[in-house]
């Protein structure tokens, strides 16, 4: 599961909170990026959370670390240690938790949110489309964007020429909400229908129009001139 960090702030007086056990902060950089280990003494083992990125703020993401030996409250191994003192938890449930560091110079208030995250079996839906059409699973994102950008451009075209053709008789609040249940093809189709209506309704203007006569031909160069073209 995944979790955000959503506040980090120095606490300007003494938790009355009672110390839950020791903790130490790791910064550390491995295979996968950047980040730090928060790592909680709970009984005989540590728990804590993997905090991705290069600085420790509001917005970085977390996983849940599984336990880990008690030695390295007092170990760094190829990790720089940020950080280490006491902690207590001021909230403690289901989808958040907020917990105090103190330390020799103050304390610190954390707060993690759990976030909505993909089940395994969507992530593993992804990755076979990631693979049926020969990208890599990190270029998700930006596929995914492209789409929901072109959804957004079709379903905006439908309702833009819908208006113009039905005006007040266009229920554009349904429509939305219906196209919103809809595929990106299922709504081009939609849109091709909707098009198609307007041309009829505002023919569109010529691609290319007649080349201008030269004014200084006489009317009878000009017949002898396209007389020659038919014959030719």
């Amino acid at each position: 599961m995944y979790w955000e960090v959503t506040e980090i702030r120095a606490l300007e007086t003494a938790p009355e909170e009672e110390p839950a056990g020791r903790f130490v902060l790791h910064r550390h950089c491995d295979g996968e990026g950047a980040h730090f280990d928060l790592r909680l003494e709970q009984g005989d083992c540590l728990a804590g959370w993997r905090i991705a990125g290069e600085r420790l703020e509001t917005g970085c993401w977390a996983t849940e670390k599984l336990p880990h030996p008690l030695r390295w409250l007092e170990e760094d191994g190829d990790a720089r240690r940020e950080n280490a003192g006491a902690y207590a938890w001021r909230q403690q449930d289901d989808n958040e938790r907020s917990l105090v560091l103190k330390d020799a110079e103050g304390a610190t208030l954390i707060t993690l949110k759990r976030c909505a995250s993909p089940t395994v079996e969507e992530v593993r839906a992804l990755a076979a489309l990631a693979a049926e059409h020969g990208q890599t699973p990190a270029a998700l994102s930006t596929l995914a964007a492209d789409g929901l950008t072109a959804r957004a451009r079709s379903v905006e075209r439908f309702c833009g020429l819908s208006r113009a053709l039905d005006s007040d008789g266009f229920d554009e609040t349904g429509w939305r909400r219906l196209l919103a249940g809809m595929t990106l093809g299922e709504i081009d189709e939609r849109l091709a229908k909707v098009e198609t209506r307007y041309d009829r309704a505002y023919p569109p203007s010529p691609v290319s129009r007649p080349e201008p006569l030269d004014a200084d031909t006489s009317a009878r160069d000009r017949a002898a001139q396209a007389f020659r073209i038919a014959g030719e």
